[in-house]
């Protein structure tokens, strides 16, 4: 296969993963909008708190015995976890797979 012939057959690929991408998420996520978007930034937000706040608990609370980091360790999985899928939803509207209504539509 030729460089040309390579290009051309990522470009396709391109396009196909573009469209698939598209055509699945408007299916799944309806109507999207910055009011939509805000309670994802706040729940990011308040598990960050939490994360942080189970933090500084575990240190005013420390005993010879050492902290457990059990609560501690949950926190930053689901404050982890959240900050992924808030980053997939980001590139997914970066890319242009996902619809945005009421935004500059005037």
């Amino acid at each position: 296969m030729s460089i040309e012939q390579n290009k051309r057959l990522l470009l396709e690929l391109d396009k196909h993963r573009y469209d698939v991408n598209k055509t699945t998420l408007n299916a799944s996520i309806e109507d999207l909008n910055l009011d939509k978007l805000k309670p994802i930034v706040d729940m990011v937000a308040k598990s960050r708190a939490a994360y942080i706040s189970e933090l500084m608990s575990m240190a005013n609370q420390a005993a010879d015995k050492g902290p457990n980091t059990e609560r501690l360790k949950a926190r930053r999985e689901e404050f982890m976890e959240l900050v992924k899928a808030t980053n997939a939803l980001e590139v997914a509207i970066e890319r242009g797979y996902l619809d945005i209504v009421g935004y500059g539509d005037e």
